[in-house]
């Protein structure tokens, strides 16, 4: 793929030209997104289309709506797994679970849940602290399909014994298997526990704030947008969140450049857990 892979203004533009198709079908602007992020993904489907450029990439997903729709979903953000980096978890249990309790009626927001396996995680970790029964949980995402995919509550039983470790490092209070509805070959979330979710569609650079928030997980979402977008997606959570309310990012994500980054403290020295002081 060297050849498609050389970022020429005559690449950069079938890359634009690519993106408009998608919109153009789809509905999706990935136009925020970082340049290198869009390369990377547009290659990889060039690579498993077994094509060679990006101008019989775009003349097949022009002709092809199967070709469109695999492009349309090598872009979306789908990298996710159930307790994935324990230490944070554990984190939000020691630091945040305690300032949660406080409120009779918590709310929380996960921003970019994908297919679910975040979100679950919280279900998890409130139900073990006795928290979820009064907890309301919004679960948002770019993507459609991936957001009904999470709704249905179902893994996989490979995904659910990946993450017992996990889990148990994450400080789980019992097997995590234990808190599942077991069926052939996968596992089910219970349904009272998706019955405290709100699922929706939710753009974080173009929407508008839809809720008022104690605590707000977007994590390893804003690393793939430009720093324009990353401001605007920043200034929407902030203005989600309430005062002292409690904003997770992911690794190698933080507040700097965010013109509200003096409004927050660090609640953890590794972990990027941050209070909203004003």
């Amino acid at each position: 793929m060297r050849e498609a892979g050389v970022r020429t203004a005559a690449n950069e533009r079938l890359l634009d030209e690519l993106l408009q198709a998608v919109r153009a079908v789809h509905g999706e602007d990935f136009s925020a997104y970082r340049r290198e992020y869009l390369w990377r993904r547009v290659c990889r489907r060039l690579e498993r289309e077994g094509l060679r450029t990006l101008e019989e990439l775009l003349a097949r997903a022009r002709a092809d709506p199967a070709v469109l729709l695999r492009l349309r979903r090598e872009l979306m953000l789908q990298v996710t797994a159930m307790f994935r980096d324990p230490e944070f978890y554990r984190a939000v249990r020691e630091e945040v679970v305690p300032w949660l309790r406080t409120y009779p009626r918590p709310c929380l927001w996960v921003a970019g849940c994908a297919t679910g396996e975040e979100l679950y995680s919280y279900l998890v970790l409130l139900h073990e602290e006795g928290l979820l029964e009064r907890t309301r949980l919004y679960a948002t995402d770019l993507d459609a399909e991936a957001l009904a995919q999470a709704a249905a509550g179902v893994l996989d039983a490979p995904s659910l014994a990946e993450a017992q470790r996990r889990h148990l490092q994450a400080g789980g209070r019992r097997p995590l298997a234990d808190h599942f509805h077991e069926a052939v070959g996968s596992a089910r979330v219970p349904a009272e526990w998706l019955g405290n979710v709100v699922f929706s569609v939710h753009n974080l650079i173009s929407d508008a704030s839809f809720q008022q928030f104690h605590f707000i997980s977007c994590r390893n979402v804003l690393m793939y947008l430009d720093e324009a977008a990353r401001r605007r997606a920043l200034a929407l959570l902030h203005e989600s969140l309430v005062p002292l309310g409690v904003l997770a990012l992911g690794n190698g994500e933080s507040l700097l450049g965010f013109s509200r980054r003096d409004d927050y403290v660090a609640l953890h020295p590794l972990e990027m857990l941050y209070r909203r002081m004003r």
